[in-house]
């Protein structure tokens, strides 16, 4: 039996930081116990979606999932291993934001099933997390890696951001020493990305602050490398490092194109063929749900082109690249034949035995050769 991923959308958040395009709202603490409800409800009535499946992961994402309360958590927690076929070393992570979840809250989390942490750390620098709108210190930060390893959590995912306007390379070679000083399992390190929609948009539209130079983004996408793999870390996707077996399981459904269920406003599905998402509105979601409906806005089915082109922006954003025998599915002529055109201008691109990687020299370029490689 296949093996499939569970994403839960939890949406609160006590403010929203300026680079943030999830779909999140703030001063509604008050919807939480309702939003739970209608969560379960939203579980219960998609039973059958994916029943062919186990599933070995699941993922609290947000917002900050960390607001719920341990019953909370453990009820939404019951119901899955209740109505869906859960591994029982299935790999459940939680997000959560330093200094807002304290060692008794985490301690309980890790008793009822939560085994992986994603603490948001995005920097170390007062400066930069007074820019991009965090509410913690980098004080919090350790003191909240601390309270989980305590509590018995092994898993620890952290994550960084770079590319901060007025950010030194020197300065974010000090984040990644104080980073990997705390030793967690997992890295994730984010070149800081202008989105639509966002305070930082509207900012760099304005011109009120620039982004640092392409040069400098290149210089510390090249650093983290180094330090990272330096520091026995396996650089595993674009911009993700792990230690020794800690890769993490349910991002990688999404980047093999593998199937999962997602719950919560504005979540996406996937089933294999078809795609499904929720509508971003959580008046929606829990007026839908309290109707005994589906708060879908829509759905699609991918074309063989569409799923090729998936595979390739997710795939090659993977070390070990994408499967050749899932992209010849999708392709009318063999991929080798496919990729001729493209030889000379991206002599980095290698077609292996089983899998198409980017070669480590061309992994500046991985955007634009995924680009390139799209079928129009």
């Amino acid at each position: 039996m296949n093996n499939a991923g569970i994403y839960l959308h939890i949406p609160f958040c006590k403010t929203k930081c300026i680079y943030c395009d999830f779909y999140s709202v703030t001063n509604k603490d008050d919807s939480i116990e309702k939003f739970v409800t209608c969560l379960i409800k939203e579980i219960k009535l998609n039973k059958n979606r994916l029943s062919n499946f186990k599933y070995d992961t699941i993922f609290f994402g947000g917002g900050t999932p960390s607001v719920l309360t341990e019953k909370q958590l453990d009820k939404i927690l019951n119901v899955l291993y209740q109505f869906y076929d859960i591994n029982k070393d299935a790999e459940i992570t939680l997000e959560c934001n330093p200094g807002e979840i304290n060692y008794e809250k985490l301690k309980y989390f890790r008793q009822i099933g939560v085994n992986r942490l994603s603490i948001g750390f995005q920097s170390f620098n007062e400066k930069n997390l007074k820019f991009l709108g965090r509410l913690h210190s980098s004080e919090q930060s350790i003191s909240t890696f601390n309270h989980a390893r305590r509590a018995g959590f092994n898993n620890i995912n952290i994550d960084l951001i770079y590319d901060i306007p007025n950010q030194k390379l020197k300065d974010w070679k000090h984040d990644l020493f104080l980073g990997t000083s705390l030793q967690p399992e997992h890295i994730s390190a984010y070149s800081l990305t202008v989105e639509k929609n966002t305070a930082l948009h509207s900012m760099v539209k304005n011109r009120t602050i620039f982004m640092p130079s392409e040069e400098l983004d290149k210089k510390m996408f090249l650093q983290t490398i180094r330090y990272l793999e330096d520091k026995k870390y396996l650089h595993y996707e674009i911009s993700n490092f792990s230690k020794k077996n800690n890769k993490c399981k349910h991002n990688l459904h999404y980047w093999r194109l593998n199937p999962y269920l997602a719950f919560g406003p504005g979540a996406h599905g996937f089933d294999g063929e078809k795609r499904w998402w929720n509508k971003k509105s959580i008046d929606f979601y829990i007026s839908k749900l309290e109707n005994n409906n589906l708060p879908i806005e829509s759905e699609e089915i991918l074309t063989k082109k569409d799923s090729f082109n998936e595979l390739i922006m997710n795939g090659l954003r993977l070390i070990e690249g994408a499967e050749i025998e899932k992209l010849n599915n999708y392709l009318d002529n063999d991929l080798i034949k496919y990729l001729e055109p493209y030889k000379k201008k991206w002599p980095y691109i290698k077609a292996g035995k089983k899998n198409l990687t980017i070669k480590k020299e061309g992994l500046l370029f991985t955007d634009e050769i995924i680009a390139d490689l799209f079928q129009i």
